[in-house]
């Protein structure tokens, strides 16, 4: 047939398949494919699949792909990641995307820093975090046992826990191991701060005090405030610290209503929960008594905290 002809041919071909019905499009296709040998049925092959698995993402202008990435959720651009390379690298590179997961999170979004990847890890590890939280396990916690009385002062500072006691006595621990390293007599302890060799204290008697840890011997003592005294920030080098080089502050009184937010048990970071649990040896609240925090301190990501058991009077009802 000569090409006039079968332009002509396939021109009117083309106008009778387009009035058919799609089943009757169906039935004629599968004929054709019937009679096609196998030079046509690679090239249909071949056509189908650019036609079939079109990647708008990679067809699209980078802005424009942008653009449409910005209607879908942070957990189905993650799914969509998962499709090929290049989805994985426009998507990551989409900043505003992750910026504003991040923001949504209660993140505070640093304007400076211009690196999609960036926030993207930031929001992982944040959607990390908070699902170790719901399944309690952003935490491990271990306890310190010790005191023969409640814990009234707490410091911590490069992996060492320092513990102030109604028992009379001060203990240094190891946080790591849970090792006692040091434990000395001492007067009873509102506040501590310690470095390796030696230890201040503030009282409830009024004083404060500077001791040894090797020899657990009172080699300084401080007298004249008139309530009991806290501990504001000491030098860095306790031992070459001058009595005039401690900086002692009132302690303050607090009233019922500022520990009801600590017996809620719940600390607030941004717009997240962090819960603090009850260790699993520490037998729950009952009708005869309920855990009490006397003490708690923070320190990067390790939390102390000091407990009592405070029991009600005899027919207090606690609802």
């Amino acid at each position: 047939m000569e090409r006039k002809d079968f332009e002509a041919w396939l021109d009117n071909i083309s106008v009778t398949f387009l009035s058919l019905t799609d089943l009757q499009k169906n039935e004629s296709l599968d004929h054709l494919i019937s009679l096609s040998g196998a030079i046509q049925l690679r090239h249909l092959s071949n056509n189908l699949e650019t036609l079939l698995k079109r990647d708008f993402l990679k067809l699209l202008p980078l802005e424009l792909s942008f653009y449409l990435l910005k209607w879908l959720d942070p957990q189905t651009l993650l799914t969509c990641c998962l499709v090929s390379k290049q989805w994985n690298k426009v998507i990551s590179a989409c900043m505003e995307v992750w910026q504003t997961a991040c923001r949504k999170l209660g993140w505070q979004i640093d304007d400076s820093v211009q690196d999609a990847l960036h926030w993207k890890k930031v929001y992982l590890k944040a959607i990390l975090r908070m699902k170790q939280l719901e399944d309690h396990k952003a935490f491990e916690t271990s306890s310190l046992i010790g005191h023969s009385a409640r814990v009234y002062a707490l410091y911590y500072k490069d992996g060492l826990l320092c513990t102030g006691s109604d028992d009379l006595s001060a203990k240094l621990w190891d946080v790591s191991t849970g090792q006692c390293i040091y434990g000395i007599q001492t007067h009873t302890c509102a506040a501590v701060k310690f470095d390796e060799q030696k230890l201040v204290t503030g009282s409830f008697d009024n004083t404060v005090a500077c001791w040894e840890w090797s020899s657990g011997t009172k080699t300084q003592h401080f007298r004249g405030h008139t309530g009991a005294g806290g501990l504001a920030e000491v030098q860095s080098q306790i031992s070459h610290a001058q009595p005039w080089g401690l900086h002692l502050v009132k302690r303050r009184q607090i009233r019922n209503q500022d520990l009801a937010h600590w017996e809620r048990d719940q600390l607030q970071v941004l717009k997240n929960p962090y819960r603090l649990r009850r260790p699993q040896h520490l037998p729950p609240a009952s009708a005869s008594f309920r855990w009490q925090i006397h003490c708690l301190q923070f320190s990067y990501r390790v939390v102390s905290v000091g407990l009592r058991q405070l029991r009600y009077p005899q027919g207090y009802q606690t609802s």
